[in-house]
């Protein structure tokens, strides 16, 4: 049985650590700053101040499903270009931040603590496996997704104030960003720290864990790609049918790491 005041200690311990270091918290906050506030300030901007650059893409909002976007009064080509760019193309590469900051995070659970040579002593602990584990997903899950509402709320500000003007009504947060923020940052981020945290329990330090742990990215990467292809839209629907699957997913490699967890295996892999 899990108790949950060991895990709160544990969770208190790693989060401290998390937030006291300043090669987690460098790439953890500045990143996905920039592009959270980067990407939609550049765009808005470029549309605002140059309305013929729409024209380069007049063939990829045309071919653009009509049903994605709402019958705004008055709205112009540079308005729906506005909003499909903030609505719908960026939803992609917001999820590049939870994962971003949950491989960070994660990487440092079991890898960090070996480069500071305190896993040793934390495998000693009365915590279970159990414990263990989930004190550790735990550690890194609320703060990746605490962190991508905090950028999820800056991008809505900006938005508001830099978007409406050129489509012509308040129109953000849509339905599919409400399903992204509520369904898919969770459960991307869940199956990112899964994955880090059991590739971090077997790499000799942070860096190693978080190198490998960042390839999780490239299928991010192609969700972006087919959505500006056309092949795919990030409608909320479609959100709610993936959150679906890697809530499975998460629930799989819980499941697995858990059962496949146990500390003596930990404990061979210390230098």
């Amino acid at each position: 049985m899990i108790r949950i005041d060991r895990v709160r200690a544990l969770l208190t311990k790693d989060l401290r650590e998390t937030f006291s270091t300043a090669q987690i918290m460098l790439p953890l906050v500045v990143v996905p700053l920039m592009i959270i506030i980067g990407y939609p300030v550049a765009f808005l901007w470029a549309i605002r101040v140059a309305p013929d650059a729409v024209d380069g893409l007049k063939e990829f909002i045309s071919g653009f499903p009509a049903s994605a976007i709402p019958a705004i009064p008055g709205l112009t080509a540079a308005g729906r270009a506005a909003y499909i760019g903030v609505v719908y193309l960026f939803a992609g590469f917001f999820l590049i931040v939870p994962v971003m900051v949950s491989t960070v995070i994660a990487a440092n659970s079991f890898a960090g603590e070996k480069e500071r040579r305190t896993l040793e002593g934390l495998l000693y602990t009365p915590l279970s496996d159990a414990e263990l584990i989930v004190g550790k997903i735990a550690a890194s899950f609320l703060p990746a997704v605490a962190f991508a509402w905090v950028c999820f709320a800056i991008y809505t500000v900006i938005v508001d104030v830099m978007g409406a003007p050129i489509v012509g009504a308040l129109f953000f947060p849509t339905a599919n960003w409400w399903a992204l923020m509520v369904l898919l940052v969770p459960a991307v981020s869940l199956f990112v720290i899964s994955i880090v945290v059991l590739v971090s329990t077997k790499a000799r330090g942070f860096q190693e864990a978080n190198a490998i742990g960042g390839s999780i990215v490239l299928p991010i990467i192609g969700v972006v790609a087919a959505q500006v292809s056309g092949l795919m839209v990030l409608s909320a629907e479609v959100i709610a049918a993936v959150s679906v699957v890697f809530v499975l997913l998460d629930a799989g490699l819980l499941l697995m790491i858990v059962r496949a967890f146990r500390r003596s295996r930990i404990v061979s892999y210390l230098p």
